[in-house]
């Protein structure tokens, strides 16, 4: 296994871990211990942040996802393999010519706040995420595929702008969620969830907590448990600790350091059991394409070159996920894989493009990353010193971070940011793994393309990609966009990660989604 060690002065990921570890026990023999939540029927949850919103359309964080999702429903889901089952609608069709799309709903629904969830109240909710005013986070996939929304009757009529392929698969995400017309239109979604979900909102107290409690209206097989409450932190070595002390009942991510603690055998294995599958998480450096030198394809390609995937993998993840060479997770159809020899570094072709870029002796360049990817940044540090390039890292708070990343170009520009580094999850779906991350149109501070990456034909393939149901041609187009990406490499993928969570003996039904999300709806503890 291959460990990254910085020069003398710098920090190594091991020595990361140790001072988190370190940084833990100060804090946790200077104050209280946390109260034990784990309650009769009761569940808590620790995140490795806190959420963004309570409004499911104007986020893109997958642990304010796992937040939101016992709160909301929408017209139908998708399950962990991809298959797509009614929920708020019980069937549906669509025209011959793939562009209109008709939802029959679920009758006898309401929102928490008691407001009946009907046809005007999911045409209210869906035209919310096509309204450019609304400035919703998420909405951005909505406005390019649906053109109208409309009534027809006690159903719900979808016009598209085109055909497109995947449109089941964006009506089953959380930002399509249904939300009542009556918060909606008070503007109190962003702080107080109102759904049609198994669990009603109770508050939010910024630093602390989330909490929930059961609908006893709700729809329908009743929750088993009577209230869920969410805590975060991003220290692993604090997820880790709450999930064996109890004050955490299931714990999301597990950091891969920490999986052996709880072997078979292992004191930590008589409190909580660790689960793990594949997960489509795929963590990334987005490159600022508007500042030179990574304004050079050939720079950008040469960073790409010095990576090696699979020592990241071996010692960040400790094997606990694949190297990612392309743009596309291998769930989804059509991914390509690392071509033989591309999970490994090859600096002396990175050193070759830079001579040639007229960087023979290297260059700086400034990365913001959150807490929990630091270390990933530390290693590309070690990696790319040994071709000349500089990596500055600059951690952020997560709010801060949200603001740097989402930055136009001026003002990454002024604040010297050359490269994002985070993670992305589009489970399944190829158009929402490519279009916020690679479209003109998702530039920051729009999207998702926060490094302004700007190709009309990617964008024209993207589109056309999209419209077509012929698996096929769809396979074709994807192909061809994947290597014209790896060309212009506006981002380096790094690997996809695995899903790692515990859960405390006794608690059954949690379950982890490709995309990382926990999901505790169907949660359970076993009878004493």
């Amino acid at each position: 296994m291959k460990r990254f060690r910085q020069p003398a002065g710098g920090s190594s990921v091991r020595r990361s871990l140790v001072l988190h570890v370190a940084a833990f026990l100060v804090a946790l023999a200077a104050c209280p211990a946390f109260p034990n939540r784990s309650l009769a029927r009761g569940l808590t949850v620790m995140l490795a942040e806190p959420p963004r919103s309570m409004d499911p359309a104007d986020q893109n964080a997958t642990a304010t996802r796992s937040i939101l999702a016992p709160f909301y429903e929408s017209l139908v889901r998708q399950d962990a393999d991809g298959s797509i089952r009614p929920w708020l609608a019980t069937a549906w069709s669509v025209s011959p010519d793939g562009m209109a799309w008709i939802f029959a709903l679920r009758p006898g629904i309401i929102f928490h706040d008691g407001t009946p969830c009907d046809a005007d109240a999911v045409v209210a909710s869906l035209r919310r995420l096509l309204d450019p005013d609304a400035a919703l986070a998420g909405a951005g996939a909505f406005r390019a595929t649906i053109a109208s929304v409309r009534r027809q009757g006690a159903s719900v009529v979808i016009t598209l702008v085109h055909p497109y392929a995947d449109l089941l698969s964006l009506l089953s995400i959380t930002q399509a969620a249904i939300v009542s017309p009556l918060a909606a239109a008070r503007g109190t979604l962003g702080r107080h969830a109102d759904g049609t979900g198994p669990f009603m909102f109770v508050d939010w107290q910024d630093g602390a907590h989330v909490g929930a409690r059961a609908n006893p209206r709700y729809w329908g097989a009743p929750p088993a448990l009577t209230r869920i409450e969410w805590v975060w932190s991003s220290e692993p070595s604090v997820t880790n600790m709450a999930l064996q002390t109890g004050d955490a009942d299931a714990v999301m991510p597990l950091a891969p350091v920490f999986a052996g603690l709880y072997a078979s055998g292992q004191p930590a294995a008589a409190r909580a059991v660790i689960h793990g599958g594949r997960g489509a998480a795929q963590f990334w450096a987005a490159l600022n394409t508007t500042l030179p030198p990574l304004d050079d394809a050939r720079v950008r390609r040469a960073l790409g070159l010095a990576i090696d995937r699979q020592a990241l993998v071996a010692g960040l993840l400790h094997g606990y996920g694949r190297p990612a060479c392309h743009a596309l997770t291998p769930d989804i159809a059509g991914s390509e894989p690392c071509a033989p020899g591309q999970e490994r570094a090859d600096p002396a072709a990175a050193r070759a493009l830079l001579q040639q870029a007229g960087l023979a002796r290297g260059f700086s360049v400034t990365v913001v990353v959150q807490e929990p990817e630091e270390p990933i940044a530390e290693a590309l540090q070690a990696m790319w010193r040994r071709i000349g390039v500089t990596l500055r890292i600059r951690r952020q708070e997560a709010g801060v971070w949200v603001q740097s990343a989402f930055a136009g170009p001026a003002d990454k520009a002024r604040q010297d940011i050359g490269m994002v580094l985070t993670s992305w999850s589009a489970p399944f779906i190829a158009d929402l793994q490519l279009r916020p991350l690679y479209a003109s149109a998702s530039a920051a501070p729009a999207g998702a393309n926060l490094g302004f990456y700007r190709n009309r034909e990617i964008d024209a393939a993207i589109d056309r990609a999209a419209r077509t149901g012929d698996p096929a041609a769809r396979a074709r187009d994807y192909a061809a966009i994947q290597d014209r990406l790896a060309r212009d490499a506006p981002i380096l993928p790094l690997y996809v990660q695995d899903n790692l969570y515990g859960v405390r003996r006794g608690l059954d039904g949690v379950q982890s989604l490709p995309d990382g999300e926990i999901a505790v709806t169907s949660a359970r503890w076993a009878a004493p």
